[in-house]
């Protein structure tokens, strides 16, 4: 069993001001290892409304890097490059 724990939580818009959610997550050693990716969908019946965040995709994160600061560099600008190229 892998044990994976999330380090970081990002919030990236794009123009339009519209936010993916990335949760970073670490293995045992501390090394950023996987990104999960979550958009908000918006649900609504009659008056109620209310958000979702649904994972919609996942990023791997190289394990050469040799420092948990590294890695987590590494993971931060995939989200960045993701975010970047993310079309609805």
């Amino acid at each position: 069993m892998t044990m994976l724990e999330q380090i970081k939580v990002l919030y990236l818009n794009d123009e339009q001001g519209e936010f993916l959610k990335y949760a970073i997550l670490a293995d045992q050693t501390g090394r950023a290892a996987l990104v999960l990716v979550h958009i908000s969908l918006q649900h609504q019946i009659g008056q109620l409304s209310w958000a979702v965040w649904t994972k919609v995709d996942e990023l791997s994160v190289p394990l050469a890097e040799k420092t948990p600061e590294a890695a987590l560099r590494l993971a931060v600008a995939a989200c960045v490059d993701h975010r970047a190229s993310w079309q609805k």
